[in-house]
């Protein structure tokens, strides 16, 4: 269990409490400026709060040693740029050796499912300067999961992905939603921080909405999103429609496109 408890850094956060479940994915949501970065930074144990404490497992991670908090969580901050020239599979290798996470059988078998399912196994040979900045983001993203599989690190308990999607086709955006599925089934407790409303309706477990650091809303998807909520927040006409395929939040006026007469 991941818990905040008065958690603030004024004024891009204001002092909050909130538990993260185990095997649930909870997606952060609101405006450019609401928190949501800073609260994922503070949730990792990097950024120092101005109030509050966080913990995992009951452990308060405030003083933690960086090696024995990377046991506890991984954390995939918004935008990095290789910080050394080296081959995708040395750079994934440095996050495994770096842990001593595993035995060479299960790393193998786990690389290979993870690679395989973010289309990078034909990539494991490039440098990560040649890379694309969507295949360099499905890299990090692949670090971060096997720093925290289970399999390979069975102390992990959280993945803290901050909009892991962005800049991602269709088809990759798919493959990393179905990824972080695959970590909270494992028992981690997934946050991500996401600008796609309509992905946080259908894939998120629970859903925190913030605005100027202030926790507006937190609990399920279709409560959380309601339309009064979130045209308020986003100071836009939102409306969440049924339809063949599910509930969807467009805006107002757009509803009529989604049924058209027959």
């Amino acid at each position: 269990m991941l818990i905040a408890h008065q958690l603030g850094l004024s004024p891009r956060l204001l002092p909050l409490s909130i538990r993260f479940q185990p095997g649930q994915v909870t997606h952060l949501i609101g405006p450019n400026g609401s928190g949501k970065s800073t609260l994922l930074h503070l949730l990792s144990g990097l950024g120092t709060p101005e109030h509050g404490q966080v913990s995992i497992q009951d452990t308060a991670i405030a003083g933690l040693r960086r090696q024995d908090l990377a046991h506890l969580r991984g954390y995939l901050i918004q935008q990095q740029k290789p910080a050394f020239v080296m081959a995708v599979y040395e750079y994934l290798n440095l996050v495994i050796d770096s842990l001593q996470l595993g035995q060479v059988s299960a790393r193998d078998a786990v690389v290979r499912r993870v690679c395989q399912s973010l289309s990078i196994d034909d990539k494991l040979h490039r440098r990560v300067d040649s890379l694309s900045g969507g295949e360099w983001q499905r890299v990090r993203l692949a670090g971060v999961l096997l720093q925290v599989d289970r399999q390979l690190n069975p102390q992990a308990s959280v993945l803290l992905l901050d909009e892991p999607a962005t800049g991602l086709d269709v088809a990759q955006q798919e493959a990393i939603y179905a990824e972080i599925t695959h970590a909270a089934k494992q028992g981690l407790c997934v946050v991500m921080a996401n600008h796609d409303l309509n992905r946080s309706l259908t894939h998120a477990d629970n859903v925190v909405l913030l605005n100027q650091g202030r926790m507006v809303a937190s609990g399920a998807p279709r409560d959380v999103l309601s339309d009064t909520r979130l045209s308020d927040v986003f100071a836009t006409p939102l409306v969440q429609v049924s339809t063949a395929y599910g509930p969807v939040i467009v805006r107002v006026g757009e509803q009529a496109d989604l049924n058209p007469p027959r």
